[in-house]
């Protein structure tokens, strides 16, 4: 081989070393750097891989900077802690840990948990605990002074949270109010005795949603009403009431019995809401516009 061969084929070596061996050493750096798993200082970054909830919850719903402290963070709904509830299946939910210790390989959770809605929303107060939290004066310990590391209140302890994590869920950032949790009453969930559910519209769609293995608890019912998340409903309607009214002359004015009260046909419709609440009906029958469509009874 001449000069100018090795000359050239040096020449390549070092244009192949410049320009690919940076990058090769690129791809596998980083991957001997480990994040902080313990309990308060875990660093975990869940917007890593979920970067589209992340964007989400930057921008819209309850949990978005509802009382003025920004967003809520992913592991005050998915790395569940103790709380007073009514759904004890989460009191001894725990985590996988790197020292052996925590939960059992196979079982619960390794990273993160999907908990039910109802688990945080089934308290037994709503509204304002204390209308002016101006305790400054206090410094980090302004709430772990009322809510000391194992108190009543399980959730307040400091090796979960910090006080701007309180601060997050409780207080308000305008006004310095301290609200508790809403609960979401009216279906006999709540810790709340009076909450019997007896007249609320929703409860069977509740139960059934608590019944469905799909999601946790009924959060297929808390999601379907209270996000963006599109909904489908392919309802079975009655058509028609009827009943018979019978005067009684005797007593003037006229009074009528109205006896013999029965529900006529049925009637298919399909109904698609979409993220903004708009969406489009499909009736298989109409009076009047597609009687065939029409099961049972008649005019």
């Amino acid at each position: 081989m001449n000069g100018k061969g090795i000359a050239l084929m040096v020449v390549a070596a070092v244009a192949i070393g410049t320009f690919a061996l940076p990058s090769t050493v690129s791809l596998f750096s980083g991957q001997h750097t480990w994040y902080d798993l313990g309990a308060k200082g875990n660093d975990v970054p869940c917007e890593k891989c979920h970067a589209d909830i992340a964007a989400e919850m930057e921008h819209v719903g309850p949990h978005t900077g509802e009382t003025g402290y920004e967003r809520l963070e992913c592991e005050y709904c998915h790395r569940v802690f103790p709380i007073e509830h009514k759904n004890a299946s989460f009191d001894t939910y725990t985590y996988a840990s790197g020292d052996s210790a925590g939960a059992e390989p196979g079982k619960e959770a390794h990273a993160a948990s999907t908990v039910p809605c109802m688990y945080c929303h089934s308290g037994n107060n709503s509204g304002i605990v204390d209308s002016d939290f101006d305790h400054s004066d206090w410094g980090d310990k302004n709430c772990f002074m009322c809510h000391p590391v194992n108190g009543p209140n399980w959730h307040d302890k400091p090796e979960y949270f910090s006080v701007d994590d309180c601060r997050k869920c409780h207080v308000n950032k305008s006004t310095n109010a301290v609200y508790y949790i809403p609960p979401a009453g009216g279906f006999n969930l709540t810790t709340n005795s009076t909450d019997t559910g007896s007249n609320a519209a929703h409860k069977t769609f509740v139960m059934n949603a608590i019944s469905n293995t799909d999601m946790e608890d009924a959060n297929e019912a808390c999601i379907a009403c209270h996000t963006h998340i599109p909904v489908k409903i392919n309802w079975t309607h009655r058509v028609s009431l009827e009943f018979n009214a019978t005067p009684e002359f005797e007593l003037p004015p006229a009074h009528f019995n109205v006896t013999d009260w029965a529900v006529n046909g049925t009637a298919n419709v399909t109904v698609y809401g979409n993220t903004t609440g708009f969406g489009a009906t499909n009736s298989t029958y109409w009076p009047g516009k597609n009687p065939d469509g029409y099961s049972g009874g008649g005019y």
